[in-house]
Protein backbone atom coordinates (compact mmCIF):
# COMPACT_ATOMS: atom_id res chain seq x y z
CA UNK A 1 0.00 0.00 0.00
CA UNK A 2 1.11 3.32 -0.97
CA UNK A 3 1.20 6.16 1.93
CA UNK A 4 -1.80 6.19 3.38
CA UNK A 5 -2.61 10.00 3.59
CA UNK A 6 -1.91 11.08 0.29
CA UNK A 7 -5.09 10.09 -1.16
CA UNK A 8 -6.58 12.98 0.66
CA UNK A 9 -5.78 16.03 -1.20
CA UNK A 10 -7.94 17.45 -4.16
CA UNK A 11 -5.32 17.96 -5.77
CA UNK A 12 -1.30 16.37 -5.82
CA UNK A 13 0.30 18.40 -8.01
CA UNK A 14 2.99 19.73 -5.69
CA UNK A 15 4.63 16.29 -4.33
CA UNK A 16 7.31 18.70 -2.60
CA UNK A 17 5.14 20.77 -0.50
CA UNK A 18 2.72 17.62 0.25
CA UNK A 19 5.74 15.47 1.71
CA UNK A 20 6.98 18.89 3.35
CA UNK A 21 3.64 19.25 5.79
CA UNK A 22 3.50 15.25 6.06
CA UNK A 23 7.02 16.32 8.34
CA UNK A 24 6.08 19.53 9.76
CA UNK A 25 2.51 19.33 10.56
CA UNK A 26 0.89 16.23 13.66
CA UNK A 27 -0.60 13.43 11.74
CA UNK A 28 -3.96 14.75 13.00
CA UNK A 29 -3.69 18.24 11.59
CA UNK A 30 -2.04 16.81 8.14
CA UNK A 31 -4.81 14.57 7.64
CA UNK A 32 -7.31 17.41 8.46
CA UNK A 33 -5.86 19.17 5.60
CA UNK A 34 -8.33 20.52 2.87
CA UNK A 35 -6.39 22.28 0.47
CA UNK A 36 -3.53 24.33 -0.72
CA UNK A 37 -2.81 26.78 -3.52
CA UNK A 38 -0.27 29.60 -3.93
CA UNK A 39 -0.72 32.59 -3.20
CA UNK A 40 1.17 35.70 -3.16
CA UNK A 41 1.95 37.60 -0.07
CA UNK A 42 1.81 41.27 0.50
CA UNK A 43 2.28 42.86 3.83
CA UNK A 44 4.83 45.64 6.25
CA UNK A 45 7.31 42.79 5.98
CA UNK A 46 7.00 41.24 2.39
CA UNK A 47 6.09 42.60 -1.13
CA UNK A 48 4.52 40.56 -3.33
CA UNK A 49 6.18 37.37 -2.39
CA UNK A 50 5.45 33.83 -3.62
CA UNK A 51 4.16 31.48 -0.98
CA UNK A 52 1.26 28.65 -0.63
CA UNK A 53 -1.74 28.91 1.60
CA UNK A 54 -2.78 25.77 3.32
CA UNK A 55 -6.43 25.09 4.66
CA UNK A 56 -6.90 22.66 7.87
CA UNK A 57 -9.81 21.65 9.51
CA UNK A 58 -9.15 25.04 12.36
CA UNK A 59 -6.14 26.95 11.13
CA UNK A 60 -5.00 28.51 8.23
CA UNK A 61 -1.65 28.40 7.28
CA UNK A 62 1.26 29.79 4.97
CA UNK A 63 4.06 28.61 3.59
CA UNK A 64 6.85 29.67 1.34
CA UNK A 65 7.95 28.30 -2.24
CA UNK A 66 10.31 26.39 -1.78
CA UNK A 67 8.91 25.42 1.85
CA UNK A 68 10.58 25.77 4.48
CA UNK A 69 8.77 26.74 7.37
CA UNK A 70 5.15 26.74 7.97
CA UNK A 71 3.02 29.37 10.17
CA UNK A 72 -0.39 29.63 11.82
CA UNK A 73 -1.63 32.54 9.87
CA UNK A 74 -5.61 32.46 10.95
CA UNK A 75 -7.54 30.49 13.54
CA UNK A 76 -10.92 29.73 11.73
CA UNK A 77 -12.82 30.09 14.96
CA UNK A 78 -11.73 33.95 15.10
CA UNK A 79 -13.18 34.51 11.41
CA UNK A 80 -16.34 37.15 11.99
CA UNK A 81 -16.96 37.93 7.93
CA UNK A 82 -16.21 36.69 4.80
CA UNK A 83 -16.30 38.75 1.48
CA UNK A 84 -15.89 38.52 -1.80
CA UNK A 85 -13.46 41.24 -3.44
CA UNK A 86 -14.23 42.63 -6.95
CA UNK A 87 -11.20 43.90 -8.31
CA UNK A 88 -8.15 42.75 -10.34
CA UNK A 89 -4.56 42.22 -9.21
CA UNK A 90 -2.39 44.75 -10.95
CA UNK A 91 0.51 42.53 -10.45
CA UNK A 92 -0.80 40.13 -13.16
CA UNK A 93 -1.16 39.69 -16.16
CA UNK A 94 -3.91 38.49 -18.74
CA UNK A 95 -5.58 36.06 -18.25
CA UNK A 96 -4.39 34.83 -14.81
CA UNK A 97 -5.86 38.41 -13.74
CA UNK A 98 -9.42 37.62 -14.72
CA UNK A 99 -9.44 34.06 -13.23
CA UNK A 100 -8.37 34.92 -9.93
CA UNK A 101 -10.65 35.12 -7.25
CA UNK A 102 -10.24 37.52 -3.94
CA UNK A 103 -11.89 36.35 -0.87
CA UNK A 104 -11.15 39.01 2.31
CA UNK A 105 -11.36 37.02 5.87
CA UNK A 106 -12.42 39.76 8.59
CA UNK A 107 -10.68 37.77 11.97
CA UNK A 108 -10.41 38.92 15.50
CA UNK A 109 -7.65 37.15 16.87
CA UNK A 110 -8.42 35.88 20.66
CA UNK A 111 -4.39 34.49 20.57
CA UNK A 112 -3.87 38.18 20.04
CA UNK A 113 -6.63 39.89 22.58
CA UNK A 114 -4.63 42.57 23.55
CA UNK A 115 -3.36 43.80 20.01
CA UNK A 116 -6.70 43.47 18.56
CA UNK A 117 -7.80 45.18 21.41
CA UNK A 118 -5.66 48.08 20.57
CA UNK A 119 -6.95 47.97 16.85
CA UNK A 120 -10.74 47.61 17.87
CA UNK A 121 -10.42 43.82 17.85
CA UNK A 122 -10.28 43.34 13.63
CA UNK A 123 -7.63 42.13 11.33
CA UNK A 124 -8.11 41.61 7.98
CA UNK A 125 -6.32 38.62 5.85
CA UNK A 126 -6.97 38.49 2.06
CA UNK A 127 -6.73 34.99 0.89
CA UNK A 128 -7.52 33.87 -2.57
CA UNK A 129 -9.27 30.66 -2.82
CA UNK A 130 -10.48 28.78 -5.49
CA UNK A 131 -10.10 25.59 -7.80
CA UNK A 132 -8.01 27.32 -10.82
CA UNK A 133 -4.62 27.32 -11.11
CA UNK A 134 -3.17 30.67 -11.19
CA UNK A 135 -1.08 33.10 -8.75
CA UNK A 136 -3.26 34.65 -6.00
CA UNK A 137 -2.58 37.92 -3.64
CA UNK A 138 -2.99 37.69 0.25
CA UNK A 139 -2.60 41.22 1.55
CA UNK A 140 -2.45 41.64 5.50
CA UNK A 141 -3.55 44.95 7.63
CA UNK A 142 -3.27 46.00 11.19
CA UNK A 143 0.07 46.95 12.55
CA UNK A 144 2.13 43.99 11.09
CA UNK A 145 1.98 40.36 11.69
CA UNK A 146 1.73 38.64 14.63
CA UNK A 147 1.98 35.13 14.30
CA UNK A 148 3.11 31.44 16.41
CA UNK A 149 5.39 29.17 15.36
CA UNK A 150 4.84 25.46 14.29
CA UNK A 151 5.56 22.51 16.43
CA UNK A 152 8.27 20.11 16.31
CA UNK A 153 8.82 17.90 12.96
CA UNK A 154 6.86 14.63 13.30
CA UNK A 155 8.17 11.42 11.60
CA UNK A 156 7.14 9.96 8.04
CA UNK A 157 6.68 6.66 9.88
CA UNK A 158 4.41 8.31 12.44
CA UNK A 159 2.44 9.83 10.44
CA UNK A 160 1.94 7.08 8.35
CA UNK A 161 1.11 5.01 10.82
CA UNK A 162 -1.48 6.86 12.11
CA UNK A 163 -3.50 7.27 8.92
CA UNK A 164 -3.19 3.21 8.24
CA UNK A 165 -4.68 2.86 11.38
CA UNK A 166 -7.62 4.85 10.73
CA UNK A 167 -7.91 3.09 7.11
CA UNK A 168 -7.38 -0.16 9.27
CA UNK A 169 -10.56 1.13 11.86
CA UNK A 170 -12.76 2.20 8.61
CA UNK A 171 -12.27 -0.86 6.68
CA UNK A 172 -13.23 -3.05 9.38
CA UNK A 173 -16.69 -0.59 10.05
CA UNK A 174 -17.25 -1.24 5.97
CA UNK A 175 -16.87 -4.90 6.25
CA UNK A 176 -19.36 -5.15 8.97
CA UNK A 177 -21.87 -2.79 8.04
CA UNK A 178 -22.46 -4.52 4.73
CA UNK A 179 -23.25 -7.94 6.15
CA UNK A 180 -26.58 -9.36 4.96
CA UNK A 181 -27.23 -11.05 8.79
CA UNK A 182 -27.04 -7.87 10.63
CA UNK A 183 -29.85 -6.59 12.79
CA UNK A 184 -31.09 -3.58 13.36
CA UNK A 185 -29.38 -2.75 16.29
CA UNK A 186 -26.13 -3.96 15.35
CA UNK A 187 -26.46 -1.62 12.40
CA UNK A 188 -27.14 1.53 14.59
CA UNK A 189 -24.74 0.90 16.99
CA UNK A 190 -21.71 0.43 13.52
CA UNK A 191 -23.36 3.60 12.54
CA UNK A 192 -23.17 5.60 15.84
CA UNK A 193 -19.56 4.28 15.77
CA UNK A 194 -18.66 6.00 11.99
CA UNK A 195 -20.31 9.23 12.61
CA UNK A 196 -18.37 9.54 16.03
CA UNK A 197 -15.05 8.22 14.23
CA UNK A 198 -15.49 10.43 11.23
CA UNK A 199 -16.17 13.62 13.34
CA UNK A 200 -12.66 13.57 14.89
CA UNK A 201 -10.75 12.25 12.18
CA UNK A 202 -11.20 13.70 9.02
CA UNK A 203 -9.26 11.45 7.14
CA UNK A 204 -12.69 8.51 7.42
CA UNK A 205 -14.73 11.17 5.18
CA UNK A 206 -12.02 11.28 2.83
CA UNK A 207 -12.33 7.62 2.99
CA UNK A 208 -15.89 7.50 2.47
CA UNK A 209 -16.59 8.93 -0.63
CA UNK A 210 -13.39 7.35 -2.31
CA UNK A 211 -15.52 4.54 -3.38
CA UNK A 212 -19.43 4.53 -3.98
CA UNK A 213 -20.81 1.32 -2.26
CA UNK A 214 -20.88 2.83 1.65
CA UNK A 215 -22.90 5.91 0.07
CA UNK A 216 -25.02 3.42 -1.60
CA UNK A 217 -25.58 1.09 1.20
CA UNK A 218 -26.83 3.66 3.70
CA UNK A 219 -29.50 5.55 1.17
CA UNK A 220 -30.82 1.82 0.34
CA UNK A 221 -30.68 0.93 4.12
CA UNK A 222 -32.90 4.18 4.14
CA UNK A 223 -35.46 2.88 1.65
CA UNK A 224 -36.08 -0.37 3.49
CA UNK A 225 -37.54 2.17 6.49
CA UNK A 226 -39.04 4.87 4.48
CA UNK A 227 -41.18 6.68 3.80
CA UNK A 228 -42.74 3.25 5.04
CA UNK A 229 -41.08 0.17 6.45
CA UNK A 230 -40.99 -2.83 4.15
CA UNK A 231 -41.10 -4.75 7.41
CA UNK A 232 -45.36 -5.37 7.32
CA UNK A 233 -44.50 -5.90 11.48
CA UNK A 234 -43.75 -2.72 11.90
CA UNK A 235 -47.37 -1.05 10.44
CA UNK A 236 -48.77 -1.34 13.75
CA UNK A 237 -45.72 -1.93 16.25
CA UNK A 238 -45.21 1.43 17.88
CA UNK A 239 -41.79 0.07 19.75
CA UNK A 240 -40.42 -1.45 16.01
CA UNK A 241 -41.05 1.60 13.98
CA UNK A 242 -39.36 3.73 16.69
CA UNK A 243 -36.55 1.58 16.36
CA UNK A 244 -36.45 2.22 12.87
CA UNK A 245 -37.02 5.85 12.85
CA UNK A 246 -33.76 6.39 15.05
CA UNK A 247 -31.49 4.06 12.88
CA UNK A 248 -32.45 6.43 9.86
CA UNK A 249 -32.21 9.47 11.67
CA UNK A 250 -28.61 8.32 12.85
CA UNK A 251 -27.65 7.26 8.91
CA UNK A 252 -29.18 10.89 7.70
CA UNK A 253 -26.91 12.56 10.47
CA UNK A 254 -23.63 10.64 9.31
CA UNK A 255 -24.53 11.42 6.05
CA UNK A 256 -24.85 15.38 6.61
CA UNK A 257 -21.10 14.97 8.44
CA UNK A 258 -19.82 13.44 4.50
CA UNK A 259 -21.05 15.69 2.86
CA UNK A 260 -20.15 18.53 5.65
CA UNK A 261 -16.37 20.27 4.65
CA UNK A 262 -15.84 17.81 1.87
CA UNK A 263 -16.11 20.28 -0.72
CA UNK A 264 -12.80 20.27 -2.30
CA UNK A 265 -12.91 15.95 -2.27
CA UNK A 266 -12.92 15.40 -5.89
CA UNK A 267 -14.09 12.24 -5.08
CA UNK A 268 -17.37 13.22 -3.69
CA UNK A 269 -18.31 14.43 -7.10
CA UNK A 270 -16.81 11.65 -8.49
CA UNK A 271 -18.77 9.28 -6.77
CA UNK A 272 -22.60 11.59 -6.42
CA UNK A 273 -21.94 11.49 -10.19
CA UNK A 274 -21.24 8.01 -11.03
CA UNK A 275 -24.89 7.13 -8.97
CA UNK A 276 -27.15 9.83 -9.73
CA UNK A 277 -29.80 7.43 -9.20
CA UNK A 278 -28.71 6.84 -5.77
CA UNK A 279 -28.57 10.72 -4.97
CA UNK A 280 -31.46 11.43 -6.56
CA UNK A 281 -33.82 8.50 -4.41
CA UNK A 282 -31.49 10.00 -1.30
CA UNK A 283 -33.25 13.31 -2.31
CA UNK A 284 -37.08 11.42 -2.43
CA UNK A 285 -36.45 10.07 0.63
CA UNK A 286 -35.89 13.55 2.19
CA UNK A 287 -38.68 15.20 1.22
CA UNK A 288 -40.97 12.33 1.91
CA UNK A 289 -42.82 12.05 5.51
CA UNK A 290 -41.85 9.08 7.25
CA UNK A 291 -45.19 6.58 8.12
CA UNK A 292 -46.01 5.83 11.30
CA UNK A 293 -48.79 3.36 12.96
CA UNK A 294 -52.32 4.48 12.36
CA UNK A 295 -53.02 3.99 15.73
CA UNK A 296 -50.61 7.19 16.96
CA UNK A 297 -53.09 10.39 17.85
CA UNK A 298 -51.63 13.63 16.96
CA UNK A 299 -50.16 15.87 20.12
CA UNK A 300 -49.24 19.48 20.34
CA UNK A 301 -46.08 19.70 18.36
CA UNK A 302 -44.33 22.46 21.21
CA UNK A 303 -45.43 19.70 24.27
CA UNK A 304 -43.42 16.76 22.04
CA UNK A 305 -40.51 19.09 21.28
CA UNK A 306 -40.13 20.36 24.94
CA UNK A 307 -40.72 16.49 26.59
CA UNK A 308 -38.07 14.01 26.59
CA UNK A 309 -38.12 10.42 25.06
CA UNK A 310 -37.32 8.74 28.65
CA UNK A 311 -41.20 10.25 30.05
CA UNK A 312 -43.30 9.58 26.93
CA UNK A 313 -45.46 7.46 25.86
CA UNK A 314 -44.76 5.04 22.49
CA UNK A 315 -47.12 7.79 20.85
CA UNK A 316 -45.68 10.78 21.42
CA UNK A 317 -42.35 9.14 21.11
CA UNK A 318 -43.06 8.67 17.26
CA UNK A 319 -44.20 11.98 17.15
CA UNK A 320 -40.85 13.96 18.65
CA UNK A 321 -38.92 11.18 16.55
CA UNK A 322 -40.93 12.70 13.69
CA UNK A 323 -39.84 16.27 14.20
CA UNK A 324 -35.78 15.23 14.37
CA UNK A 325 -36.35 13.10 11.23
CA UNK A 326 -37.47 16.48 9.35
CA UNK A 327 -35.01 18.89 11.42
CA UNK A 328 -32.25 16.36 10.18
CA UNK A 329 -33.76 15.49 6.74
CA UNK A 330 -33.89 19.87 6.03
CA UNK A 331 -30.00 19.60 7.58
CA UNK A 332 -28.74 17.07 4.59
CA UNK A 333 -30.85 18.67 2.17
CA UNK A 334 -28.89 21.88 2.70
CA UNK A 335 -25.94 20.26 2.36
CA UNK A 336 -27.02 18.48 -0.99
CA UNK A 337 -28.14 21.79 -2.04
CA UNK A 338 -24.67 23.47 -1.74
CA UNK A 339 -23.52 20.88 -3.82
CA UNK A 340 -25.37 21.62 -7.20
CA UNK A 341 -25.53 25.68 -6.01
CA UNK A 342 -21.51 24.66 -6.37
CA UNK A 343 -21.76 22.93 -9.79
CA UNK A 344 -23.46 26.08 -10.72
CA UNK A 345 -20.93 28.48 -9.85
CA UNK A 346 -18.42 26.43 -11.63
CA UNK A 347 -16.66 25.18 -8.50
CA UNK A 348 -17.98 21.97 -8.75
CA UNK A 349 -18.30 19.50 -11.73
CA UNK A 350 -20.58 20.18 -14.69
CA UNK A 351 -22.60 17.72 -14.20
CA UNK A 352 -24.05 19.27 -11.64
CA UNK A 353 -26.83 22.64 -11.58
CA UNK A 354 -29.11 23.82 -8.96
CA UNK A 355 -31.67 24.41 -11.92
CA UNK A 356 -31.33 20.63 -12.42
CA UNK A 357 -31.80 19.83 -8.49
CA UNK A 358 -35.02 22.46 -8.50
CA UNK A 359 -36.68 20.53 -11.83
CA UNK A 360 -36.23 17.17 -10.21
CA UNK A 361 -37.76 18.19 -6.84
CA UNK A 362 -40.60 20.08 -8.54
CA UNK A 363 -41.75 16.51 -10.41
CA UNK A 364 -41.61 15.06 -7.18
CA UNK A 365 -45.60 15.22 -5.38
CA UNK A 366 -44.54 14.93 -1.79
CA UNK A 367 -42.32 18.36 -2.30
CA UNK A 368 -45.54 20.38 -2.02
CA UNK A 369 -46.12 18.61 1.66
CA UNK A 370 -42.07 18.77 2.75
CA UNK A 371 -42.19 23.09 2.03
CA UNK A 372 -45.49 23.56 4.32
CA UNK A 373 -44.12 22.00 6.72
CA UNK A 374 -40.95 24.13 6.12
CA UNK A 375 -42.91 27.22 6.37
CA UNK A 376 -45.09 25.98 9.17
CA UNK A 377 -41.69 25.30 11.09
CA UNK A 378 -40.27 28.40 10.29
CA UNK A 379 -43.63 30.35 11.54
CA UNK A 380 -43.94 28.64 14.44
CA UNK A 381 -40.21 29.83 15.36
CA UNK A 382 -40.46 32.99 14.86
CA UNK A 383 -43.78 33.70 16.05
CA UNK A 384 -46.03 33.77 19.25
CA UNK A 385 -42.66 33.39 21.90
CA UNK A 386 -39.80 35.97 22.98
CA UNK A 387 -37.34 33.33 23.97
CA UNK A 388 -34.35 33.50 22.04
CA UNK A 389 -33.00 30.57 19.30
CA UNK A 390 -30.91 28.11 20.75
CA UNK A 391 -27.33 27.62 18.28
CA UNK A 392 -29.28 24.80 16.41
CA UNK A 393 -32.25 26.37 16.24
CA UNK A 394 -30.82 29.49 14.77
CA UNK A 395 -28.28 27.08 12.09
CA UNK A 396 -32.06 24.96 11.45
CA UNK A 397 -33.63 27.82 10.51
CA UNK A 398 -30.61 29.34 8.62
CA UNK A 399 -30.88 25.87 6.34
CA UNK A 400 -34.66 26.32 6.02
CA UNK A 401 -34.39 29.89 5.06
CA UNK A 402 -31.83 28.76 2.61
CA UNK A 403 -34.28 26.29 1.02
CA UNK A 404 -36.69 28.24 0.20
CA UNK A 405 -34.83 30.65 -1.77
CA UNK A 406 -33.71 27.88 -3.98
CA UNK A 407 -37.14 27.14 -4.49
CA UNK A 408 -37.92 30.75 -5.51
CA UNK A 409 -35.04 31.49 -7.15
CA UNK A 410 -34.69 28.53 -9.35
CA UNK A 411 -37.95 26.99 -9.67
CA UNK A 412 -40.91 28.77 -10.82
CA UNK A 413 -43.34 26.39 -10.33
CA UNK A 414 -42.45 26.08 -6.69
CA UNK A 415 -42.28 29.77 -6.51
CA UNK A 416 -45.35 30.37 -7.36
CA UNK A 417 -46.87 27.55 -5.07
CA UNK A 418 -44.81 29.61 -2.03
CA UNK A 419 -46.35 32.80 -2.92
CA UNK A 420 -49.95 31.54 -3.95
CA UNK A 421 -50.39 29.40 -0.76
CA UNK A 422 -48.11 30.93 1.91
CA UNK A 423 -48.56 34.89 0.81
CA UNK A 424 -50.47 35.65 4.47
CA UNK A 425 -47.33 34.01 6.50
CA UNK A 426 -45.21 35.82 5.23
CA UNK A 427 -47.11 39.05 5.73
CA UNK A 428 -48.07 38.40 9.23
CA UNK A 429 -45.52 35.89 10.89
CA UNK A 430 -42.55 35.73 8.79
CA UNK A 431 -41.23 39.37 8.70
CA UNK A 432 -37.76 40.98 9.97
CA UNK A 433 -38.76 42.45 13.47
CA UNK A 434 -40.06 38.59 14.19
CA UNK A 435 -36.33 37.48 13.31
CA UNK A 436 -34.84 40.09 15.19
CA UNK A 437 -36.45 39.12 18.80
CA UNK A 438 -35.10 35.73 18.06
CA UNK A 439 -32.08 35.57 16.86
CA UNK A 440 -29.12 36.64 19.36
CA UNK A 441 -27.07 39.02 18.21
CA UNK A 442 -23.79 37.30 19.31
CA UNK A 443 -24.28 34.25 17.20
CA UNK A 444 -21.81 34.25 14.07
CA UNK A 445 -24.69 33.45 11.86
CA UNK A 446 -27.14 35.87 12.56
CA UNK A 447 -26.13 38.38 10.36
CA UNK A 448 -25.81 35.57 7.69
CA UNK A 449 -29.04 34.86 8.31
CA UNK A 450 -30.23 38.45 8.50
CA UNK A 451 -29.31 38.63 5.09
CA UNK A 452 -30.46 35.50 3.35
CA UNK A 453 -34.15 36.65 5.22
CA UNK A 454 -34.29 39.65 3.85
CA UNK A 455 -33.49 37.85 0.46
CA UNK A 456 -35.95 35.42 0.84
CA UNK A 457 -38.70 37.78 1.61
CA UNK A 458 -37.61 40.25 -1.69
CA UNK A 459 -38.05 36.87 -3.36
CA UNK A 460 -41.54 36.19 -2.18
CA UNK A 461 -42.85 39.57 -2.88
CA UNK A 462 -41.45 39.15 -6.17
Amino acid sequence: MGTPARSGFPARANGRLDAFLRRHLPPEVYDAVRAYEPCIVVSDSENHTFKYVVLSDRLIYLTENPPKSIRRAVALRDVVAIDLIDDYPEFLSSPDREINQHIRIIYSSTILKKECEKSKGVRKFLVPFHYAKAKKKVKEENNGSVFWGGKEPRSLNESSLRSEEKIKHFSQLKSELILKDNTLRKILCLITELKVAAQKNFILKRLFWKTSDLFSFLVNKLREYLPESRDKNALGNQRQRADELVACIEILQTLGLMFRETETESSRLNTLAAKKGTLFNLLVILISEPQIPKSCPMFDIQLVADSTLGEMSFDAKLQKLILEYTDTATALLYEILLVFQQGNLGLGSSKFAISWMMSFLQSCPPIITFLASIVKQVVKGLSASFQLLSPCKAVLLYQQLYILKSCLQYSKTLAEYIRNDYREEFRYFIHMPALEKRLPLCYPITQPTTQLFHEVLKLVEQ
